[in-house]
């Protein structure tokens, strides 16, 4: 499968393709390939990466408030590079960049119920809760009406700040098609070989459940 894969904030798509370097040249192996896009805003750089990368350093849209009207435009730059790029299979995206995919999910199937999903699957790891369209609420779940139909893999870390987001983003896939897997750490994407063998198991698993969909 052909992957679109988001940054997370404060970063760009070079950072990210050195984040999932392990999951990537396993899954490159295994016939699935990447495509790498930076966010559309201007952003200063991660503390913990401030000195230690080279920029520019990019936000799909603002961040430490409500975005408001630049989920929009985040919305329009990634079906913007779909269009150019694409298609993709599926999506693989970071913090606020699994938070995107995510909101861009909802929004699609909500506002465009007879087209197609934009993916076939999707990948978060240590994902921000989405946002609505009008980037001013968070979308919570609601009972069991589950927004994001389409197989997902989320990968989170207990150790992590935006674990309770983490799991509040799970909860709005569809039960019977999401894999969980839990690699205990902080916000990041670990590399040792026990935790990269288990979230290679959970991708796979759920790109196989896309295959059969």
């Amino acid at each position: 499968m052909r992957f679109l894969c988001l940054h997370g904030g404060g970063t760009n798509g070079e950072i990210f393709e050195i984040q999932i370097g392990g999951l990537r040249q396993i899954l490159e192996k295994n016939g699935h390939d990447f495509k790498f896009m930076n966010g559309k805003m201007d952003a200063k750089v991660e503390e913990e990466l401030e000195g230690i990368v080279d920029g520019p350093f990019y936000n799909h849209y603002t961040r430490g408030s409500s975005p408001g009207s630049s989920i929009h435009e985040a919305f329009d730059h990634t079906k913007s590079f779909i269009t150019k790029e694409g298609p993709f299979d599926a999506v693989i995206g970071f913090s606020q960049g699994a938070a995107l995919a995510a909101s861009l999910l909802i929004h699609q199937s909500k506002n465009y119920p007879a087209e197609p999903s934009l993916f076939r699957a999707a990948v978060f790891i240590c994902g921000a809760a989405p946002w609505d369209s009008t980037g001013l609420e968070q979308i919570a779940p609601q009972g069991d009406t589950y927004p994001i139909a389409i197989p997902t893999a989320n990968i989170v870390g207990k150790a992590d700040a935006l674990f309770p987001e983490g799991v509040r983003l799970y909860e709005l896939c569809e039960p019977t098609k999401a894999t969980f897997y839990d690699h205990g750490s902080k916000h990041m994407v670990p590399f040792d070989m026990k935790n990269t063998e288990e979230m290679i198991r959970v991708i796979e698993e759920t790109l196989a459940n896309a295959t059969r969909g």
